[in-house]
């Protein structure tokens, strides 16, 4: 059985969900103890959205939850369970507002200039309060739990996995060259995704959004101009 938390979509007026399994979720309580537990991931996700996850304790979820401490820990034995239990959930809401839309682009090049102008940003579009909270935990790494350290580098596996995805997709197309350094693509544009949350979220510059974008086309013209064979082959000259 699947347990869901909504959140607004801003930009379709549609509704994303925090999704978790049984496990996850539940382990065997009740109805009432389901909605608890998924009241404590959803406040502990707006909290890690703010301030990020190090600022993540049992007090400070409890409290914002209108709960006491015992009853968090009731759900989460330990701190680690619950910061990791909040980058899966976190992990879920950005698949679903990143890559659960239909785009009709037709895949290759398209698709992946889609997904990133999608996923720039996408907290505002999920209802985040704030900064998006896998780049945040990336971001504080070295300051994490070695379980919480690791889920924190696998959803930014996950993440670099779908670039790679999509940039192999856009060869096999033949919108990009065959020779296309796909691991080093998929580093450069996973660096400006990271290099807007810093300036977004961290240093608070208003014009984050055009320079990521800037940065995004840049390296866009860079393949058409560079790969001018595959710009033809995507025109129909085949």
């Amino acid at each position: 059985m699947v347990y869901r938390v909504p959140y607004l979509l801003e930009s379709s007026g549609g509704v994303a969900y925090l999704v978790g399994n049984e496990k996850s979720f539940c382990r065997g309580r009740s109805v009432s103890g389901q909605v608890t537990r998924t009241r404590i991931l959803r406040v502990g996700l707006d909290l890690a959205s703010a301030e990020g996850l190090c600022r993540i304790t049992f007090g400070s979820v409890a409290g914002r939850a209108s709960l006491s401490k015992g009853g968090v820990v009731a759900h989460f034995p330990h701190l680690g369970d619950l910061k990791r239990s909040i980058l899966d959930v976190a992990l879920d809401l950005w698949s679903r507002t990143c890559l659960g839309v239909d785009t009709g682009v037709g895949g290759g090049l398209p698709s992946l200039i889609r997904y990133l102008d999608v996923w720039i940003g996408w907290t505002r579009r999920a209802g985040l309060p704030g900064s998006c909270p896998i780049a945040q935990a990336i971001v504080e790494l070295s300051f994490l739990p070695g379980s919480v350290r690791e889920a924190a580098a696998a959803a930014e596996s996950v993440w670099r996995q779908t670039l790679i995805m999509l940039i192999r997709d856009a060869i096999d197309k033949r919108h990009l060259l065959q020779d296309t350094d796909v691991a080093q693509l998929a580093w450069d544009l996973l660096g400006i995704y990271l290099s807007h949350h810093v300036s977004s979220h961290s240093l608070r510059d208003p014009d984050a959004d055009r320079k990521a974008q800037f940065s995004v086309n840049r390296i866009v013209a860079s393949i058409e101009a560079t790969n001018e064979g595959a710009a033809h082959q995507r025109q129909g000259g085949r």
